[in-house]
């Protein structure tokens, strides 16, 4: 797989950004080397659209949402992105939220969601 673009790099950040980053204040995280780096080495071994997953399965963990007993969030981009054990725990979360909203929907539309 090729070096991602910076377009690339930067189409990953937006998601986190638009996720994870929206304030009532209107601040807005910088996209700074650190994270430029991070978020290439995670698009070099899983891809964009991986990359994209693993952060909403970030918001599918209410631990890392902030319910905690510190009542911290944990979802910083380069934690999400840290290395291929984070990367595979949030993919694994966002596959947990999108079938159980499958279950949901089904559900909800009257269907037979028992086997």
């Amino acid at each position: 797989m090729s070096e991602p673009s910076p377009e690339e790099v930067f189409e990953v950040f937006q998601e986190w950004v638009s996720l994870c980053r929206t304030s009532s204040t209107g601040r807005k995280p910088v996209l700074g080397e650190k994270r430029r780096r991070k978020i290439k080495q995670a698009i070099s071994m899983y891809g964009i659209q991986d990359c994209k997953d693993a952060i909403r399965g970030c918001t599918n963990s209410p631990w890392h949402m902030g319910h905690n007993p510190q009542g911290k969030k944990y979802d910083d981009i380069e934690l999400i992105l840290r290395d291929e054990q984070h990367i595979e725990t949030f993919l694994e979360l966002c596959d947990k939220a999108e079938d159980g909203f499958e279950v949901l929907e089904a559900f909800a539309n009257g269907e037979d969601t028992m086997f």
